[in-house]
């Protein structure tokens, strides 16, 4: 450790104005924290997937019929489908729908195996299977893991996509 210079020096501290605003130690109330949640808890109950996730529904639709006509580019449908996919893999995780937020991962992860026409598959079919369910799975809005017809769904899509199971 280096030595101080000789002499006399005096040592500044700057007051810490932020420590000053909020006071003493930060500490939520907890009856506050239990509050926020139980009213998150009630806006989630009341999220209807179904008619939150229409319009990705239409853009998906779209998406599938412009890859059948044009076919598959980087620029093209397979990015609205991906962008559209994961969006609504964060909805199923959040809204409790577990079937959408699988379905989507399995989307994703058909479309990261490779190029377009090199995934072992074809292209149009896997991405309709996945689109499919699912619109199925948000039109009867199946919550939950939706038993073994549900895990059967996901199981079969998980093998297109190469997806590993949990």
């Amino acid at each position: 450790m280096a030595q101080p210079p000789k002499g006399t020096y005096e040592v500044i501290h700057q007051p810490n104005k932020l420590k000053d605003l909020v006071g003493g130690p930060a500490r939520m109330d907890d009856q506050l924290i239990a509050k926020a949640e139980a009213a998150l808890a009630d806006a989630v109950s009341k999220i209807d997937l179904a008619e939150t996730a229409k319009e990705s529904i239409v853009k998906l639709d779209e998406a599938v019929e412009r890859l059948k006509a044009e076919g598959a580019e980087p620029a093209g449908p397979e990015r609205t489908i991906y962008t559209v996919m994961h969006d609504l893999r964060s909805q199923g995780s959040s809204f409790g729908y577990p079937m959408v937020e699988k379905i989507a991962t399995s989307m994703n992860r058909y479309l990261e195996l490779g190029e377009p026409g090199q995934r072992g598959h074809n292209d149009a079919d896997a991405i309709k299977a996945h689109v499919d369910a699912l619109k199925a799975v948000v039109a009867t809005k199946m919550k939950g893991e939706a038993g073994a017809i549900g895990q059967q769904i996901v199981a079969g899509l998980y093998k297109i996509s190469r997806t590993k199971t949990k």
